[in-house]
């Protein structure tokens, strides 16, 4: 028989699914997510969703930021060099880092429920669900359930984009809060800059965009 497993993201799409799933008495087994470089709201509101849904979240195992990023290549022309920061321009970040430590984590008859609103371009792809879809709500329906359960992720007052703490795509203003809210993680950038053939930004280091923005 297959399993109801709830893919949570921390974000409102995801976690309106779950207070969906809670409303309507569909029975979930398990709820999973990957927090490759959590922020520290995300935590706080980890055990928050744990308390409403009356079970555990499960993190699965996978690879973290910057054991991802930082290690030494094995083999090639470059074998002994850190792959380093990554591209802004590459898609793969959130397929290595989060669905497949997640697909790899449950079984082969899994059904997902995901959290793709009424209105997404994106598609759900038989046999997994989408309890938005289901029950006809939009991203806007989704944030306001949140809102009105006490279980918004935080960062959307604080961040323009939530996804992992130290990600270049991340902009001047979230670094900025980054050195002030998670300032063991703003070190961690500041040491290991220097180790990146790559640079933080297109033609920047991390240590000089810091700089030019008075950080």
């Amino acid at each position: 028989m297959s399993e109801l497993v709830l893919a949570w993201s921390t974000g409102k799409d995801s976690t309106a699914s779950g207070i969906l799933a809670k409303l309507h008495n569909i029975k979930i087994d398990k709820i999973v997510t990957a927090m490759p470089d959590p922020f520290k709201e995300e935590l706080i509101l980890k055990e928050k969703f744990e308390d409403f849904m009356g079970m555990e979240v499960s993190i699965v195992e996978g690879p973290k930021f910057e054991d991802f990023f930082f290690r030494q290549k094995k083999r090639g022309k470059w074998v002994g060099q850190i792959y380093g920061w990554p591209f802004t321009i590459s898609p793969t970040c959130a397929r290595i880092m989060k669905w497949e430590p997640m697909a790899k984590a449950v079984n082969q008859d899994t059904v997902f429920i995901l959290g793709i609103a009424k209105g997404e371009a994106r598609k759900v792809f038989s046999p997994n669900r989408s309890l938005l879809l289901e029950y006809g709500l939009t991203e806007e329906d989704a944030r306001n359930l949140c809102i009105e359960y006490g279980l918004l992720n935080p960062l959307y007052e604080r961040y323009r984009r939530t996804g992992c703490v130290r990600c270049p795509k991340q902009g001047i203003d979230a670094i900025r809060k980054m050195k002030i809210y998670e300032p063991e993680k703003f070190k961690w950038c500041e040491e290991h800059d220097k180790e990146s053939f790559v640079t933080f930004k297109p033609g920047i280091s991390f240590t000089d965009y810091c700089v030019k923005h008075g950080i």
